[in-house]
């Protein structure tokens, strides 16, 4: 998870301030980064409070789910780069980050994030549809299989990260590609986040077109979460967790909770909180640590699209 306990540059720098690379950049494939444990399989999440042996095993759950985009300043006429789904059955949701580089080629670098997310949202209304709806449980759903449909139905030029979640009973399921990401607030208290997958600094793991030398789907990181009445799940792009600590989400997440906005209104309020982190720079944030990590002087936010979704879990009757 990000931490703010950490020691951070003190030198600012705008030459870090590049779209992010694509694999049509270098050629280079998903081989060469090395990849996690949890990118070779699913890995079962443990969470405090009863997250790893969930109590309310027999409860299904649904998600009250609520989004925002900001797009960068520089690319609010055309809506930005980022783009995200939530599925009417109220179980599936996911986010995308066109990856920037493609603009330096002459390629709309969110037209691929657009007809993924798409794609995405009509695999998983038809995965569910194509279910049997008279069974008293959910139909399962599969995040990997949504994404796996949506890259195999998007023939748009370009490449973007992508994190999609699903809900099944009581657990949740999530795969996730690059630096987009997801987290679990339980009680207030961050209890999961995604991390990142690079192939090198400002360097995402991404799925594209045919010319783009992309990772495959089956690269993403799948993790499996019990869920209990009340959690919040985030999930937001780069422009989120670039600017923004695990504990900054919660604590602004918290003074929506206390003010009782609902999930809409909490990924508005988010989404500007990380756009005054991005435009402040001073602020040694998660970009600049990374930047630090990689051998970069930087300091200060990263300006940037924002997506953000906010859920909750809701048990269903």
């Amino acid at each position: 998870m990000h931490s703010q306990d950490q020691a951070y540059p003190t030198t600012g720098s705008t030459g870090l301030l590049q779209p992010r690379r694509c694999l049509a950049d270098d050629g280079l494939a998903g081989g060469a980064a090395v990849e996690s444990a949890a990118a070779r399989g699913i890995v079962t999440a443990t969470l405090p409070n009863g997250g790893g042996a969930n109590p309310e095993s027999s409860v299904r759950f649904a998600l009250s789910a609520g989004a925002y985009v900001l797009p960068h300043p520089d690319k609010m006429e055309k809506g930005g780069e980022d783009w995200y789904f939530v599925a009417k059955h109220r179980r599936a949701v996911g986010v995308a980050d066109g990856v920037g580089g493609w603009s330096e080629v002459g390629v709309d670098a969110g037209a691929y994030a657009r007809q993924l997310m798409g794609n995405a949202e009509a695999a998983a209304e038809e995965f569910a549809a194509a279910s049997d709806q008279s069974s008293a449980d959910q139909p399962e759903l599969s995040p990997q299989d949504i994404l796996e449909s949506a890259y195999q139905m998007t023939t748009a030029r370009g490449s973007a990260t992508a994190c999609v979640a699903v809900v099944n009973g009581n657990s949740l399921s999530v795969s996730n590609l690059g630096d987009s990401g997801l987290l679990v607030l339980r009680g207030g208290a961050v209890a999961f986040h995604t991390p990142q997958q690079q192939h090198g600094f400002n360097f995402p793991y991404q799925i594209g077109s045919a010319d783009s030398m992309s990772d495959s789907p089956s690269s993403a990181q799948r993790f499996v979460v019990a869920l209990q009445q009340g959690d919040l799940i985030v999930l937001g792009t780069d422009g989120l967790w670039d600017n923004c600590f695990d504990e900054e989400v919660a604590s602004v997440l918290k003074y929506c909770g206390d003010r009782s906005m609902d999930v809409a209104k909490m990924a508005q309020v988010l989404a500007h909180y990380a756009r005054h982190r991005a435009s402040d720079s001073k602020f040694a944030s998660p970009f600049a640590y990374a930047a630090f990590q990689a051998g970069y002087a930087y300091m200060g936010g990263k300006m940037d699209d924002i997506t953000v979704i906010v859920c909750q879990a809701e048990a269903l009757p």
